[in-house]
C-alpha cells in the first residue's frame, strides 16, 4: 500500500526489542495512532530523531492493514530545550499524559492537537512572565473545556444560585463547576474571586490572556477537577506544583 504523511506530536515511546521503538502520536485528523520505529535505535540512524517524546513534524507511514510503520519524518519542532530543565520537563510529560488518555484511534482531534502544541510552545518559548505552573493552569482548564468537561462558573450547581463575581466560591469536583460558600460536598476547593476572574478569562481568550503567575492551590484544584472527571490519576502529577 502507497505511504501516508500525517501531522502529528510524539505522546509517548517504548524501547522495543534491541533497535525498534514503538510510538504513540496524536494527528489532528486520525487521533491516537500507534507507530512502529523499525531500526530507530541504531547507532546513525535517521529516525531516532523523529522518534523522541514531544517531537512535532510530519510523519511519513507504511500502513500494512492495521499497522504503520515509520519510514520519514520532516520535523518541525523538536523542544529539545523542554528535555534540559527538569521542571519544565514534569510539565510538558503531564500536558502530553493527558493528551494521550482523551485522544481515540481514528476520531479526529484537531483542538486537541492545536491544544497540546499550544502549551508545548509556552512551556518551551514562553517568556518570564509566563510560569511552567501558569502554562500548565491553563492546559488544565482549556483541556477540561475541549474534553467535553467544562465547569460551570456562572451558577452555584449544587443550588443554581448565581455567583457573584466579587466573591469567592468553591470548585465541586463531583458536581462539576464552582458552588457558592453555603453547598457544601465531598470534593471541593476554595477559590478567591480573583482566581475565579483568571478561569473565566482563560475560558474566554485560551492563551492569549495572561497567564499570570505560578498558583499551586489553582493546580491543586484543577488537577483534581480534571482527574476526577477522567477517573484516573497520572503519575507525573505526583511531581507537581
Amino acid at each position: 500500500m502507497p505511504s501516508e504523511t500525517i501531522s502529528g506530536v510524539v505522546l509517548r515511546y517504548a524501547n522495543y526489542r534491541e533497535r525498534d521503538r514503538m510510538l504513540t502520536l496524536l494527528s489532528p485528523d486520525h487521533g491516537r495512532v500507534d507507530v512502529l520505529s523499525r531500526g530507530c535505535r541504531k547507532p546513525g540512524s535517521p529516525l531516532m530523531p523523529s522518534s523522541e517524546l514531544f517531537v512535532h513534524g510530519d510523519f511519513v507511514l507504511f500502513r500494512q492493514q492495521d499497522r504503520y510503520t515509520l519510514t520519514s519524518c520532516a520535523i518541525t519542532e523538536p523542544f529539545y530545550s523542554l528535555r534540559l530543565d527538569a521542571y519544565r520537563l514534569t510539565c510538558a510529560t503531564y500536558l502530553v499524559n493527558l493528551a494521550q488518555l482523551a485522544a481515540q484511534p481514528e476520531q479526529a482531534a484537531p483542538g486537541l492537537f492545536r491544544l497540546l502544541l499550544q502549551g508545548l510552545y509556552h512551556l518551551t518559548y514562553g517568556k518570564d512572565d509566563q510560569p511552567a505552573l501558569a502554562v500548565t493552569n491553563a492546559y488544565l482548564l482549556l483541556y477540561a473545556a475541549e474534553t467535553g468537561y467544562r465547569p460551570r462558573m456562572n451558577h452555584c450547581v449544587r443550588c443554581g444560585e448565581p455567583l457573584p463575581r466579587d466573591r469567592g466560591a468553591k470548585l465541586d469536583m463531583v458536581a462539576g463547576g464552582l458552588c457558592c460558600t453555603h453547598c457544601s460536598g465531598g470534593e471541593q476547593v476554595a477559590l478567591t474571586a480573583q482566581q475565579i476572574a483568571w478561569m473565566r478569562d482563560i475560558l474566554a481568550k485560551g492563551f492569549d490572556a495572561p497567564l499570570g503567575s505560578a498558583d499551586p492551590v489553582l493546580f491543586e484544584a484543577l488537577q483534581r477537577y480534571v482527574e476526577h472527571r477522567l477517573e484516573c490519576s497520572i503519575k507525573s502529577s505526583q511531581f507537581l506544583p
